[in-house]
């Protein structure tokens, strides 16, 4: 067990119990004592204490602080009465006051940030069991709250436990809607089509026990995208896909074709294509999306590197560099924004960042701005700490260091924490199992294809760290310069080269960072380029080279200061915004 000393607070491995009767060495002051076989620490059994009779020490169990999430609880207020005007309102989306009372759907008054004021409500209470979780708050012009701080859980969380098949929902009217027609096997996200999964991470062992799951997921952009990850993290063996037609969501289609046509749409479902078989009807809704907005770019981390690269999953990454270029610090630093500005979890297989309290390190720096130490980092450490354990994965099974047990870890990851990033750094630290039969570049070749398709079929960007052959003095290496293959350059999506510049009268490496930007596959997602940048020494960031030491960003990234708050001066809400209830719905 473990002890802590209350004087040098030294953790140590001590067996206390096996030996209640005896004096002990003291660990923390009996090796610099002239009588160094001097016994007095004694164990006390009834506190699991040991005190030192010499040095005054006190030895306790250690038990490292891990700040646990607590959440808020809304006020149980026992209202259970809606007014006439939020009554006509859902009378208008063919909801019954019969299905909002078993809902237990209620009117209040509440302040509502987007007015700045307290108006009327509708209330969607969120149980656990009998247990209030959480209220969302639904006012005029579509202005939205949820409980400050509460849990963020499913909609109708119950029904998760007594079913074995479910329906899904991007919202609480459409969810009703279900409810209206006979159908209470159904859910809600809480929070639309956001980023923030924190509903599905919490629940996602009550969906082994589902046989069947139907998303009933609104027809637009963020519908398919919210679409593409449940069946990503609940497997699209188990999904089945309803079609709204020509209609946006579930209650669009029940006002728009009735309760007839409504309950054929469980029947009417198609399963999520099975692997190696994809008919055209099941990309209908993508390639709708694809014709009426076009090809997007991928995602942008507010960084200099936007203009030349934004990121998309499914793509595999590669990364080079001679040593001590940067290419692992230039790596987080791209992952550290796609964490925290699109959450995109990140799973790590990096032996070279063994032990993994100085990788910890390294993020813990690039996020709060500061050096990793008590003095000079004054943030709350906890907060970030919480961040992190909650962000970011490390794959390190010591016994098998193969590409297959690396891709199996990171495939359970993705579906019990919903991680988007895969990251192998570096190449050479796999164990790689050659075939007699291939050689090298075709075992590479292999090699790549098994990362590609991991990321297709996962939806995951996958980012490898791999270096180059030895090369002669001031030649910038490329991916063609990987060793072993050039397919390193041919199967890569992403390829960059990180060049770190030394000065010409001592040799010594500078801050000035050279990034070639050597293969970007798609005209969508970005071109080639060579960008300069600054390292940050201070944090372990990438700036524009323009910026001068005094003026880098040292900021904390997590909990930036407050800016002031903009007022949209375009859309004003009126002083009563309940004055014309036909105008103005909730």
């Amino acid at each position: 067990m473990k002890y802590q000393s209350s004087n040098t607070k030294t953790i140590y491995e001590l067996d206390f119990e096996f030996s209640s009767n005896k004096m002990l060495l003291c660990p923390d002051c009996s090796p610099g004592r002239k009588k160094a076989n001097k016994r007095d620490l004694k164990y006390y059994k009834d506190t699991n204490r040991a005190y030192c009779h010499h040095c005054n020490t006190t030895f306790f169990e250690y038990k490292p602080y891990i700040q646990k999430k607590e959440y808020a609880v809304p006020e149980w207020r026992n209202k259970t009465k809606l007014t006439d005007r939020a009554v006509k309102w859902f009378t208008g989306r063919m909801i019954s006051q019969s299905t909002l009372n078993v809902m237990k759907v209620f009117s209040d008054i509440e302040w509502m940030p987007q007015f700045e004021k307290e108006i009327e409500v509708i209330c969607f209470p969120f149980f656990v069991e009998d247990e209030q979780k959480n209220i969302k708050f639904r006012g005029a012009n579509k202005s939205f709250k949820l409980t400050s701080g509460a849990e963020l859980i499913w909609y109708n969380f119950n029904s998760l436990k007594d079913n074995k098949e479910i329906i899904i929902c991007e919202g609480e009217i459409d969810l009703l809607t279900w409810v209206e027609n006979g159908f209470h096997n159904v859910i809600s996200v809480p929070n639309g089509a956001g980023n923030n999964l924190e509903y599905l991470d919490n629940s996602i062992e009550l969906f082994e026990n589902i046989e069947k799951i139907y998303l009933s997921i609104d027809v637009d952009s963020a519908g398919i995208k919210l679409r593409d990850e449940l069946i990503r993290r609940l497997g699209a063996e188990k999904c089945y896909l309803i079609n709204f037609k020509q209609y946006k969501d579930a209650n669009d289609y029940f006002c728009g074709l009735g309760g007839l046509e409504f309950k054929k749409l469980i029947k009417e479902s198609k399963p999520v294509p099975i692997s190696g078989i994809i008919k055209i009807e099941s990309l209908l809704d993508d390639i709708l999306d694809l014709y009426e907005n076009g090809e997007q770019s991928g995602v942008k981390i507010d960084s200099l590197l936007d203009t030349f690269v934004t990121w998309e999953l499914g793509r595999l990454l590669t990364i080079t560099g001679v040593p001590s270029s940067g290419k692992s610090e230039f790596l987080d630093y791209i992952i550290c924004r796609l964490n925290l500005i699109h959450s995109w979890k990140v799973a790590y297989f990096t032996p070279e960042n063994w032990p993994l309290k100085y990788h910890y390190r390294k993020l813990h720096s690039k996020l709060s701005g500061k050096k990793f130490d008590k003095k000079t980092d004054t943030t709350n450490f906890y907060n970030i700490y919480e961040h992190i354990n909650s962000n970011y994965y490390y794959i390190m099974d010591e016994n098998n260091f193969t590409v297959e047990n690396v891709i199996s870890r990171a495939k359970m990851l993705v579906k019990q924490f919903g991680v988007k990033i895969l990251v192998i750094d570096p190449y050479n630290k796999l164990e790689h199992q050659y075939d007699n039969k291939l050689s090298e570049t075709q075992y590479i070749s292999k090699f790549l294809d098994k990362l590609t398709n991991f990321a297709k079929f996962n939806n995951v960007l996958v980012c490898l760290v791999a270096h180059p052959r030895k090369m002669e003095a001031g030649r910038v290496p490329s991916l063609y310069d990987i060793n072993g293959s050039a397919n390193f350059y041919n199967k890569t999506d992403y390829g960059i080269t990180i060049d770190r510049q030394r000065s010409k009268e001592t040799g010594a490496m500078q801050n000035k960072v050279d990034i070639h930007i050597q293969k970007v596959k798609f005209k969508h997602l970005g071109e080639q380029g060579l960008l300069e940048m600054n390292y940050n020494y201070n944090n372990g960031r990438f700036e524009g080279t323009e910026e001068t030491v005094l003026s880098w960003d040292n900021s904390n990234w997590l909990y930036p200061e407050e800016k002031p708050i903009e007022i949209n001066y375009e859309i004003q809400p009126s002083e009563n915004p309940f004055s014309e209830l036909d105008e103005i719905p909730f």
